[in-house]
């Protein structure tokens, strides 16, 4: 859908940042002073692990898994956890020679806390002196092998400049040929909304709207859309109510939720989506199609703990990219 490129669709830049994410898995969230950990079964932690965190390292995690040719881009901290990050990023078969090494810096973390009883997640995020990327380290990455390029909803000033270089590297290429910027506006901060006229590709979250005072996804949609430039794509999902999208003046498509039988951890699941209507869209399929299948991948995703068992249900063939307004009933 979004270009004829002949450069190869899986290849895919993710810019933006990482973090070590702290998993605690608990029966029931904490009240506080409380001792978790004791024999106290509301009190339990069932489990606790370190998980690579961080929104476009997600996203390259998801794009990595449905098989796309993915990278990150962003800064990392020269410490002893910079080992578990880029062996857990090869992992999943996801590209790291351009990510920026920074050296004296502590490496930003999450603690979260997972709820069996409710699902939800609370997460507590701390990054004490890790730089973001400038736009400098970006100018350095040579921008041909990538047919996509994804960027994180932040750093707002530097991003900016990021995509404007994109765009001025496309003004060499045929039409054919460009990279498709796409962004994350996701946080609810208003300088955010100065990322939305650049990119050719606009997710707006629901966290957002809110933030915004949009009350649904079509008021979403109609007002981002008159922000975006003229053709661009908007895409808000919108948990369990699913997705709906629009390109420039055409009309609004709609997607529902795909809920697991048990939802389990929802930690990642916009960023699932919106890798998995990425993959759609750099593979050709229509915008209704792809909103479907981010919401498929999405909603698998918050039926399993972590990203591994993923790569199960996408080797099983269950959630292989295919015509997916053709499943509408």
């Amino acid at each position: 859908m979004m270009s004829s490129s002949t450069r190869d669709p899986r290849s895919i830049l993710c810019v933006g940042h990482v973090c070590v994410d702290l998993i605690n898995l608990c029966s029931h969230y904490p009240e506080e002073d409380a001792k978790v950990g004791t024999t106290t079964a509301n009190n339990r932690c069932l489990e606790q692990r370190w998980q690579r965190g961080g929104n476009a390292a997600n996203n390259s995690t998801v794009l990595g898994l449905l098989g796309a040719k993915a990278a990150f881009l962003g800064t990392i901290a020269d410490s002893h956890e910079k080992r578990f990050l880029l062996e857990d990023f090869a992992k999943y078969g996801v590209n790291t020679e351009q990510a920026v090494v920074c050296k004296g810096c502590e490496c930003p973390s999450s603690c979260v806390i997972l709820s069996r009883a409710t699902a939800s997640r609370t997460i507590i995020h701390s990054n004490k002196n890790l730089p973001e990327l400038s736009v400098e380290d970006f100018a350095q990455v040579d921008l041909t092998p990538y047919q996509w390029i994804h960027f994180e909803g932040r750093n707002v000033a530097n991003v900016a400049q990021m995509i404007k270089l994109v765009r001025e590297h496309n003004k060499g290429l045929p039409r054919g040929e460009f990279i498709t910027t796409s962004v994350e506006i996701e946080k609810a901060k208003p300088e955010l909304e100065a990322l939305i006229p650049l990119a050719d590709v606009v997710f707006v979250s629901k966290d957002f709207a809110a933030f915004k005072g949009y009350s649904n996804k079509a008021e979403t949609l109609e007002r981002v859309k008159a922000l975006a430039h003229p053709g661009a794509v908007v895409v808000c999902p919108w948990g369990e109510e699913g997705a709906s999208a629009c390109q420039g003046s055409g009309v609004m498509v709609h997607s529902p939720a795909f809920p697991p039988a048990s939802v389990v951890d929802t930690l990642g699941a916009g960023d699932t989506f919106n890798a998995a209507t990425i993959f759609a869209l750099a593979h050709g399929s229509a915008l209704e199609d792809s909103i479907r299948f981010g919401c498929r991948v999405a909603g698998a995703k918050v039926g399993v703990i972590g990203w591994e068992p993923m790569r199960g249900l996408l080797g099983s063939g269950t959630l292989l990219l295919k015509n997916e307004a053709s499943l509408a009933t």
